[in-house]
């Protein structure tokens, strides 16, 4: 036994050690389908592996000239597909995984990705028993390079069924397949895995996430409990008595279900959804383990989250009323206290909400010479492009006057809004600028709206003397290895507001853009919703547990790390069981 393992660690080693990404392009045929489709490339005579095989789009992650995977997986979709960002986006990402080919060999790692057209189109499906035939995805905008033949569009889930009875003899429209194709596929279709009525239910879910862009973090979080929820709930055994098996696929799927949510929502603001989920499953693991995961007690444990998140909030509120109170001390000379704030932080409204229900109620000690704080001037940048930050003036109002009782103090708010553009005007003399997080690295980084770094900074020159304050609960702290992508949104909501007051022609050069035509000017529209903000830019962290510190924020970042190998690290090794079982 010693020496077969140590000829086995010689053969690997002796292999080539390759890493790819591996794409799949999904489509929908119409606005009103459920199911999507999949592409499969046929691959040419021209390719030194693999020829004549069906394949998702693939190539070499370039460590020189590639960031990252994904950079990689753009850049080979361009080349081998010529979309871009403007016909395709990222729709999902799977977890990498490492196997050996000793018949060309290689040790391949692959990064598997999928993206959705962004173009719905209606070309013909094919079933896996059809023939290879080219032609029929000239309609779509993919437009081949030399690596390909031809591509066809099949139901995932057909395919995923004649890899598993079939293995490696599988074949689809009688062509072979690339070897483990089918854990690249299965990785970014959990569909399959999940079945018709939970895959369907976690796509609709991932869906919403995605498309959510008004919702801060903690209201997509209480979104994405309820869509765990409703899948755990679609994937539990029918027989309440079921044998333990049975149990065991349900933990594994809750897992996966867990993952997926996390990655494949809304990445950007992943860090606050991951918590929560990790706190679920950890207290679903006991259910498990007694076979008690039914209905009734999954419905009762996931709303006891989501109270529990709301009593989170109240804390926090309450936290950032006893720091206005002990921290601000130097500011009490004046019967004003001025706030600065941007986009529309759910956190930074209830917060602002309390303080101001505490002043009018003479909770806050705040008697100085000059009388006691008699006016909260709060001041807002619209946060373009869909300025958020009116919305936030307006809730605070709206709540504000809604709430007003004769009050041993009265209190008067003043709003004004700015725009982005005029920070430093906004920052003039203010006393605190508030941000809220959409998540926080383990050095105390923060991630927030784009505009915060530039108003943090004219407030650091304007106004030196004041605070950057950051309001967050503590479940925003992302893990140490976490490092989503740079979230480049439509940016149709960046010019719809051009439409209204830019000059016809003017747009239309914006419009037609210039490509990469030699000799010409590009004119490239970006819409990028988040920035980082640097720890040494922060004077304090606020959270339901009141003030932290960068020590307290990287305990819990390596709690979200031990439970996320905890629960995810087996979940591709048990895919990969699953699927290659006749391989």
């Amino acid at each position: 036994m010693a020496n077969t393992s140590a000829q086995t660690e010689q053969q690997i080693a002796s292999l080539e050690k390759r890493s790819i990404v591996s794409s799949f392009l999904f489509k929908y045929p119409d606005i009103h389908s459920r199911a999507a489709e999949v592409a499969l490339f046929h691959r040419s005579d021209k390719v030194r592996t693999y020829q004549h095989y069906l394949a998702p789009i693939s190539g070499s992650i370039d460590r020189h000239t590639d960031a990252s995977p994904l950079d990689a997986a753009w850049r080979e979709l361009k080349e081998e597909t010529s979309l871009t960002p403007d016909s395709a986006k990222l729709w999902r990402k799977g977890r990498p995984f490492t196997f050996q080919d000793y018949s060309v060999g290689r040790e391949w790692t692959i990064y598997p990705f999928a993206f959705l057209l962004k173009l719905q189109t209606r070309t013909r499906r094919h079933t896996v028993d059809e023939e290879c035939i080219a032609g029929d995805g000239e309609t779509d905008g993919v437009v081949l390079d030399w690596e390909h033949s031809f591509h066809n569009w099949y139901d995932p889930d057909e395919v995923l069924s004649r890899l598993l009875e079939d293995g490696e003899e599988a074949r689809v429209s009688g062509q072979k397949l690339v070897p483990r194709i089918a854990d690249s596929l299965i990785q970014v279709y959990p569909e399959y895995e999940l079945g018709p009525v939970a895959g369907r239910r976690l796509r609709e879910g991932l869906q919403q996430l995605q498309d959510d862009h008004e919702s801060g973090a903690r209201e997509l979080t209480t979104i994405a409990l309820n869509i765990f929820r409703d899948v755990l709930n679609d994937v539990r055994p029918s027989d309440s008595d079921a044998v333990g098996t049975n149990w065991e696929e349900w933990w594994r799927k809750a897992r996966l279900t867990a993952w997926h949510i996390w990655m494949n929502g809304r990445e950007s603001m992943g860090a606050a959804i991951a918590s929560a989920l990790l706190t679920a499953l950890a207290e679903l693991e006991p259910l498990y383990r007694d076979l008690q995961p039914d209905g009734e007690n999954v419905d009762r444990l996931i709303d006891a989250l989501i109270e529990k998140r709301r009593a989170m909030t109240t804390a926090l509120s309450q936290a950032f009323t006893v720091y206005v109170d002990d921290e601000l001390w130097e500011y009490r000379d004046k019967t004003t206290l001025k706030i600065v704030s941007l986009s529309a932080s759910s956190t930074i409204r209830e917060s602002i909400l309390q303080l101001l229900s505490a002043l009018a109620e003479g909770r806050i000690h705040t008697v100085v010479a000059g009388g006691r704080i008699r006016t909260v001037e709060l001041r807002v940048l619209e946060s373009r492009p869909l300025f958020e930050g009116v919305s936030l003036a307006s809730a605070i109002v709206s709540s504000y006057e809604k709430s007003r009782k004769d009050r041993e103090h009265e209190v008067q708010l003043h709003v004004t809004i700015y725009t982005d553009a005029s920070a430093a005007l906004a920052c003039t003399g203010v006393d605190m600028l508030l941000l809220g997080a959409d998540r926080i690295a383990k050095d105390g980084a923060v991630s927030n709206k784009t505009g915060s770094l530039p108003a943090i900074l004219a407030a650091k020159h304007v106004a030196p003397r004041s605070k950057v304050v950051v309001l967050s609960e503590l479940d925003k702290v992302a893990d140490p290895d976490y490092h989503p992508a740079v979230e480049n949104s439509d940016v149709e909501e960046v010019m719809a507001a051009w439409r209204k007051t830019v000059r016809e022609e003017a747009l239309g050069v914006v419009e037609a853009g210039g490509g990469n035509v030699p000799g010409r000017g590009r004119v490239e529209v970006k819409n990028v919703y988040f920035e980082w903000v640097p720890p040494e830019l922060i004077d304090a962290y606020i959270t339901e547990e009141g003030i932290q510190g960068e020590e307290n924020i990287r305990q819990r970042s390596q709690w979200i790390d031990k439970q996320i190998h905890r629960f995810f690290d087996d979940l591709t090794e048990a895919s990969q069981s699953s699927m290659s079982c006749k391989y």
